[in-house]
């Protein structure tokens, strides 16, 4: 299969040492709630409707409506609470103070599916992929996972990684966009933020390797 420049497949890269987590955190925060949950909850709401209107005739054992009410409650609220918990862990990621400045290594294509990652499917998925700049032995992160390819513009693209010191597999990514805009709200509220820093850091680091 011929691919664009700068485009590997996850199984290649796998093959070629570089190894890297999945960006979980990021992933869900920017998938929110999908289709499956509004599935849910419009079953979930025709539900409760047949309930109060006491019209359960459908259900040849009064025990299955039951049954079928709870297991959706049930995954609604652990729908509601796995989203949230994410995006509070998100929010408390980027208070990081000393994040690791990456940039743009390619866009990989998800090909690998199991446990270890050894079954090998047709992707159907793909995330940019990171690089830690300024280290002989880079670590490797992923922006969001999406359906499809991601069709972006490589050249020059930095970043920041927030990752969590206790459990390294979770960690969030932002852009300079992001940076840039928090940064001049932080300095017309003149806080004695770090970003402004890690912007020069980062440009430090930039330069080195170029």
């Amino acid at each position: 299969m011929n691919l664009p420049p700068n485009v590997y497949f996850h199984s290649y890269l796998a093959k070629a040492g570089v190894r890297f987590d999945l960006n979980v955190v990021d992933t869900i925060c920017k998938k929110g709630f999908g289709l499956s949950f509004y599935l849910f909850m419009i079953l979930f709401v025709l539900l409760c409707f047949a309930y109060s209107t006491d019209n359960l005739d459908f259900f040849h054992d009064i025990r299955h409506f039951y049954i079928l009410y709870a297991l959706t409650f049930i995954y609604l609220l652990t729908y509601v609470i796995r989203v949230a918990w994410f995006r509070r862990l998100r929010r408390k990621l980027r208070q990081d103070q000393n994040p690791i400045a990456v940039e743009a290594y390619s866009i990989v294509l998800l090909d690998l599916t199991g446990s270890k990652l050894e079954k090998s499917i047709r992707p159907k998925k793909s995330a940019v992929l990171y690089k830690e700049c300024g280290s002989k032995k880079p670590r490797f992160f992923t922006g969001p996972v999406k359906n499809g390819i991601y069709k972006t513009t490589l050249k020059e693209q930095k970043a920041l990684v927030f990752i969590d010191r206790h459990n390294s597999k979770y960690y969030s990514v932002d852009d300079e966009k992001f940076f840039k805009t928090v940064s001049e709200k932080l300095q017309a509220k003149n806080s004695p933020y770090v970003i402004g820093k890690l912007s020069t850091k980062l440009n430090q680091v930039n330069q080195k390797v170029k």
